[in-house]
């Protein structure tokens, strides 16, 4: 019950992650927990039953069977063949490297530390991907949460996903702009701020998967020391297609024999017995089973890299990502065939989202669907395009005259106290402008002119 606990503890660390495909959750989640029950089970047969039972004289004493069965779990048995005869052998002859057999002490041991091999690599993605501006991880896990089925949700998200993505990409474009250098001293440390950051991160983690399983079989057939054959797997399928048993092909055999000595008094006794290791059993079947999972692994692994790969460096592939979806958007105005669609998509691909952005998009589309992918790509691109709308309006020549108009106009209103004294048009609340008098007068000498010329007329 305490290993079943432990077990089931160890469990809930093996979670998948947000930011992956198939092929990567075959490699640091499937394998790792297949790998984990398969250990349960050989050390439930070997620490807490009987794994090696051998066979003694009737002189020997329980306890003295007891010690020997210990002894020959400890240390190596050999492999010999039913037909040959044990005293026939030499003692130099007896544990050979093509008869000893050694491994199936550590095989629980041997498979936790291939699950630790198949999980290291998805700790190195997760470090590297938080690094960086675009926190992919969190983008996907907001882009599918179970709220975004009420709509006011859904696009607050998408608002929220819009703003960072944006936030992110610009801060990338403005370290490219002014081509800062962050790190001076090691600056290979700089291209975590490049735009192909995080996509060239995830190729290279890919890779590690395909070297780690190719390691993996390789290993394997060095533990077993299978060096009857050049791949176990193939081996096996081939003794059991030539109908070759067990106990001539050597493989997990079931019967090995155990050399240990007894001390009596002033005499050393030494007993060749032979054993059943019935661990055997569950280790050949195990061992079986997981090569040609290791070979099926390799070749999923090395299919989704080479899709990755040129999803990721073609941009013909980008645009027409980016294009599909505007197309099944409510963007008016759009057309996916025109000449002017064409150029608006790819600029919008490779002066704005670049290849890390189009990587993040296309994480959200096969984790949180189509809908929602489609919705993101169209504030993007509305973000994007709203953006170069007003750098047009503030860069425009007429905005410029307009501007250069209004300051002379401010420049010719604006008079010194020497011009309005000049000018004689200067008054104040102080000083009265015309008098009274004179106004009356010039008004009465006014009017006979005006009747004079009505009578000319």
């Amino acid at each position: 019950m305490v290993m079943i606990e432990t077990f089931l503890g160890m469990a809930k660390y093996l979670s998948p992650r947000e930011d992956d495909d198939w092929s990567d959750r075959l490699n640091y989640l499937i394998t790792p927990n297949i790998l984990l029950a398969f250990s349960v089970l050989i050390s439930f047969k070997q620490f807490g039953g009987r794994p090696i039972e051998c066979m003694f004289p009737n002189k020997f004493p329980g306890s003295w069977e007891q010690y020997a069965e210990n002894y020959c779990w400890s240390q190596d048995t050999y492999f010999v063949e039913p037909t040959q005869h044990v005293e026939l052998l030499k003692e130099k002859e007896r544990y050979t490297p093509e008869r000893q057999l050694s491994y199936y002490q550590w095989v629980p041991f041997f498979l936790l530390l291939q699950a630790a091999f198949f999980r290291a690599p998805s700790y190195l993605w997760k470090y590297f991907s938080n690094s960086s501006g675009i926190r992919i991880h969190e983008v996907v896990e907001k882009a599918k949460d179970t709220s975004n089925v009420e709509e006011e949700v859904r696009e607050k998200n998408i608002t929220i996903l819009m703003r960072h993505l944006s936030a992110a990409l610009r801060f990338q474009r403005r370290m490219v702009k002014k081509k800062v250098v962050v790190h001076k001293t090691v600056t290979c440390l700089n291209w975590q701020y490049s735009s192909s950051f995080i996509s060239s991160i995830y190729l290279f983690t890919k890779t590690l998967y395909f070297l780690n399983v190719f390691a993996q079989l390789w290993l394997m057939n060095y533990f077993l020391r299978t060096n009857k054959y050049q791949w176990y797997g193939f081996g096996v399928v081939q003794d059991i297609v030539f109908g070759t048993p067990w106990e001539r092909s050597g493989f997990f055999p079931r019967s090995a024999v155990c050399d240990f000595e007894v001390r009596q008094v002033a005499n050393i006794q030494k007993y060749s017995v032979q054993c059943v290791l019935v661990i055997n059993i569950f280790n050949e079947k195990i061992f079986v089973l997981l090569w040609f999972w290791y070979f099926v692994l390799l070749f999923c692994t090395a299919v989704s890299f080479i899709q990755w790969l040129i999803l990721l460096s073609f941009p013909c592939f980008s645009r027409w990502f980016v294009s599909q979806h505007l197309e099944l958007s409510s963007l008016a105005g759009f057309v996916p065939t025109s000449v002017r669609s064409h150029k608006e998509v790819a600029r919008f691909v490779e002066n704005y989202l670049h290849r890390d952005g189009v990587f993040v998009l296309r994480m959200v589309s096969s984790h949180a669907g189509i809908i929602f992918a489609t919705d993101l790509v169209q504030a993007l691109w509305k973000a994007y395009y709203g953006i170069e709308e007003e750098k047009k309006e503030l860069e425009s020549p007429m905005s410029d005259q307009t501007t250069q108009e209004t300051q002379v106009r401010h420049r010719k209103g604006k008079k010194s106290m020497i011009d309005y004294l000049e000018g004689g048009n200067f008054s104040t609340s102080l000083l009265p402008t015309t008098p009274d008098y004179e106004e009356s007068s010039s008004s009465e000498s006014d009017s006979p002119k005006r009747q004079s010329n009505t009578v000319a007329i």
